[in-house]
């Protein structure tokens, strides 16, 4: 299974979590690491876009990133989450950690809020098997002029 992440050049490939363990997200609180990955590259860049302040959604403005491109052990099925309420932070946050202490699979399925037909995958930087993901690629993101307001 490919995955993608866009993160800026210095935290680049990011896979320990650190990022998500500092500030929190959608899926876990801050003091837990997951590492977020999206299904395809162009749902990374939808994800990484809806993050950023307003200002910042031009392109001329985009801070620059990297595309991390990501495959997961070939025999892996990642665990895929139940249906759930996406606008419930709290009951998400909660499942996320203790997804994440269970340390039960190294990849989790998640709907995307942005796009809920897509999917993101979140990774567990704990689980024993997170040194057999591998880094295909680490390659400049640029994005699109056309893309901004």
């Amino acid at each position: 299974m490919i995955l993608w992440r866009l993160t800026a050049p210095a935290h680049a490939p990011g896979l320990d979590g650190e990022g998500a363990r500092l500030h929190g997200g959608r899926w876990n609180s801050p003091g837990t690491p997951i590492v977020y990955t999206s299904s395809s590259l162009a749902l990374a860049l939808v994800e990484t876009w809806v993050h950023l302040p307003p200002p910042m959604r031009r392109a001329e403005a985009l801070p620059p990133r990297v595309a991390v491109r990501i495959e997961l052990p070939g025999d892996l099925t990642p665990e895929r989450a139940d249906p759930m309420d996406l606008t419930n932070a709290a009951a998400l946050r909660a499942f996320g950690d203790a997804w994440a202490a269970s340390r039960r699979s190294l990849a989790l399925e998640v709907p995307s809020a942005v796009v809920p037909a897509e999917r993101n995958v979140l990774l567990n930087p704990s689980h024993p098997s997170m040194p057999e993901v591998r880094v295909l690629e680490v390659a400049p993101f640029a994005i699109d002029r056309r893309m901004g307001f």
